[in-house]
């Protein structure tokens, strides 16, 4: 049985887990190779991006609120 280099995990109502191996890298050609570090690559930069981006929203969520302050008169 061939063992998978991405797999999928997904219980409903519960989070979705991705899990990459490193792939065996004998006996493949250098062309292969260079993609799999290639997608091994964009992979981790859009992880890296969608961290940038929830960190951006805490930002965000910790800011005071701008807008109109109501104030009474006696």
């Amino acid at each position: 049985m061939r063992e998978r280099i991405i797999q999928f995990e997904h219980h409903p109502g519960e989070e979705f887990v991705v899990r990459i191996r490193s792939p065996r890298m004998e006996g493949i050609s250098d062309e292969t190779r260079s993609h799999v570090y290639a997608a091994r690559k964009e992979l981790l930069l859009s992880l890296r991006s969608m961290i940038d981006r929830a960190v951006e929203r805490i930002g965000e969520a910790e800011k005071p609120k701008e807008g109109k302050t109501k104030i009474e008169v006696e």
